[in-house]
């Protein structure tokens, strides 16, 4: 105990020259801004690709009950997925800020140059929807004019910094302290954002009652089968039709193995192994391609390597941008993938998708809400957490589980298994 204390000291006091710096930067960015407009609206969203897909419907209600009132919705959005949101949701963002979330953290000129424009927009209200706060994203808040500035409590943050940072809110809004599946927790977020502005009389004849929809005690399978119905979770009708001009070449399957830290990779070895047994078992039944950014371009060569001449694999990484990613994963008939925004896309375009990952975070991001699914989707752990799962215990483990322990007979047969479910 006396240790941890210690070492939460250390970070403290070393965080207190990055937190001087981005204070003189915000402040000075920020000094000029414009007088606040009650019609202009800001949502900070920069983590994920896969936390913006499940933020979607939410945002896309969200903007919904701003342009209801008159006003204009600006998304400051994480550059990595940015172009999704330009090419799905423009319909209803009136004004897009891309911003490069590692630049936004360390280069403070960079900052500057991103604040000037946030500031030049006369912001009334800010919205700041993420579960995981990160301050050095979010300290730019408390220099803004906007009267309304509005975040969620989370019992996880602590220390000097966090407690500036909430004290320049007007309003924290209370989330349950038990882990929800993401799309729910942002269901969560949006029914207080909404109760909150809404007052007494708001509403009216066939208005959802969104408290009622949101009991404590209710799991998140009653709860997502409660808020389907006003924020549909699915990728959008231009990349379900681009899936299906994908798939009219002939079914295939998708293999993606990139993911976002080494330890949540199952090994391309394995990859490689899964490729061949499906080939061996299918042969020209399906294509079998390989997706992934340019970053996992090494990935697909070594995958190739490994799986050797006699399998026939389309090595796709590196070549598609998300979009394209998008429907080459709504078209497949099965896509295999780490715990990553592929097997997102998958799920939300109802492709059967078998998913391997550590289970550190259970319940939040996998599995899915059986209401939420248009197709199966398997999801496989190392055997250790299976033995926790299978005693009730889905608290975070003290180590990184080893995802390598998962078993190519295992992937094999779990894709074999939702292979029957597959579109024709």
């Amino acid at each position: 105990m006396l240790l941890a204390r210690f070492r939460l000291y250390r970070r403290q006091r070393r965080e207190l020259p990055r937190r001087a710096a981005l204070d003189r930067t915000d402040a000075a960015a920020l000094a000029a801004q414009a007088p606040p407009e009650a019609a202009q609206v800001l949502v900070l969203r920069t983590d994920s690709i896969g936390d913006y897909l499940l933020f979607r419907p939410w945002l896309r209600q969200l903007a919904a009950e701003v342009h209801s009132r008159g006003q204009r919705l600006t998304l400051l959005a994480n550059a990595l997925w940015a172009p999704l949101a330009q090419a799905w949701d423009a319909d209803c963002i009136d004004e897009l800020l891309a911003v490069n979330t590692s630049r936004f953290g360390r280069d403070l000129a960079y900052r500057a140059e991103v604040l000037s424009r946030v500031g030049a927009l006369g912001i009334g209200q800010v919205i700041n929807p993420l579960h995981v706060r990160e301050p050095a994203l979010e300290n730019f808040i408390r220099f803004l004019r906007a009267p309304l500035r509005i975040a969620s409590t989370d019992a996880n943050l602590s220390g000097p910094w966090f407690e500036t940072l909430n004290a320049g809110y007007s309003h924290l809004l209370p989330r349950a302290p038990e882990t929800r599946f993401e799309y729910v927790r942002n269901g969560e977020f949006f029914a207080g954002w909404r109760q909150l502005l809404a007052g007494p009389a708001s509403g009216g004849p066939g208005a959802p009652t969104w408290p009622a929809l949101l009991p404590p005690q209710a799991t998140d399978e009653h709860l997502a089968q409660a808020m389907r119905p006003y924020a549909p979770l699915g990728l959008p009708a231009s990349a379900m039709a681009a899936g299906a001009a994908e798939a009219a070449a002939g079914p295939y399957l998708v293999l993606f193995a990139g993911a976002s830290a080494r330890q949540k990779q199952w090994p391309p070895t394995a990859f490689a192994q899964l490729a061949r047994q499906l080939h061996q078992h299918y042969g020209a039944a399906y294509r079998l391609v390989l997706a992934g950014s340019p970053a996992d371009e090494p990935l697909g060569r070594r995958i190739r390597q490994k799986a050797g001449p006699a399998v026939p694999l389309d090595d796709r990484c590196g070549r598609t941008d998300l979009p394209g990613l998008a429907a080459l994963l709504a078209g497949a008939s099965l896509v295999a993938s780490n715990d990553t925004a592929a097997a997102h896309f998958a799920v939300q375009a109802g492709t059967p998708t078998l998913v391997l990952l550590m289970g550190e975070n259970y319940g939040k991001f996998f599995p899915y809400p059986p209401a939420l699914l248009r197709a199966p989707c398997s999801c496989l752990f190392p055997p250790s957490q299976e033995a926790r799962f299978a005693q009730g215990d889905f608290r975070p483990p003290v180590r990184d589980p080893a995802i390598q322990t998962i078993t190519v007979s295992r992937a094999l047969a779990a894709a074999q298994a939702l292979l029957p479910a597959a579109r024709g």
